[in-house]
């Protein structure tokens, strides 16, 4: 009877122990090489450094660009996130693409293609370039792209998509939410 919980209890602990390292700790983190076993740990790494991302991470936002805003009107509705948009107005997407495994930005040298593509099916190329702070000393880099609305656009959700494909060959999609309150939507040209 001694014998059996003294067999149960450590083969809980190991399970324990063994579930804690594979999970860090119930945290919520990963193990670190420093709870792997060294030669788990030296098999993690070089698994890492071969590894090559198939799929990209993009992160992005829309604004509206300072395009017919009086001074006034720029102060509080140029460069602010948005969904709603006037006619007559321009939009202007801002995003980030992303390497899953390093977890840093990609720049234009990383990047075969990178498309916003219209409700129409047109495609407009992103450009990479330093916004904010000084043109010499940018605040920080990342890629935009614009559309003009026409002041007889019809109002409405506009539904868009972007498309990356990294010069390595991983590609990411982003696609709106499918809420139609958390859409980008045309209003009407007095709406601001």
């Amino acid at each position: 009877m001694i014998l059996r919980r003294i067999l149960a209890t450590t083969a809980s602990s190991v399970f324990v122990v063994g579930a804690l390292a594979s999970c860090g700790g119930g945290t919520g983190e990963t193990a670190t090489s420093a709870t792997l076993a060294p030669s788990v740990a030296a098999t993690s790494a070089a698994a890492a450094t071969s590894q090559k991302a198939t799929f990209l991470i993009l992160q992005g936002d829309t604004v509206r660009s300072p395009e017919g805003l009086t001074d006034e009107e720029k102060a509080y509705l140029s460069c602010v996130q948005q969904s709603r948009f006037p006619q007559g107005s321009r939009i202007v997407w801002r995003f980030r693409v992303l390497d899953p495994l390093t977890n840093k930005p990609l720049d234009d040298k990383a990047m075969a293609s990178f498309d916003l593509i219209l409700p129409d099916g047109s495609k407009t190329p992103f450009k990479y370039g330093g916004h904010g702070g000084t043109k010499e000393n940018p605040a920080e880099y990342f890629w935009t792209a614009g559309f003009s609305i026409p002041k007889d656009y019809p109002t409405g959700l506009f539904s868009y998509q972007v498309k990356a494909v990294s010069t390595a060959g991983a590609t990411g999609t982003f696609e709106q939410m499918k809420v139609p309150a958390a859409q980008l939507t045309i209003v009407p040209l007095g709406k601001r």
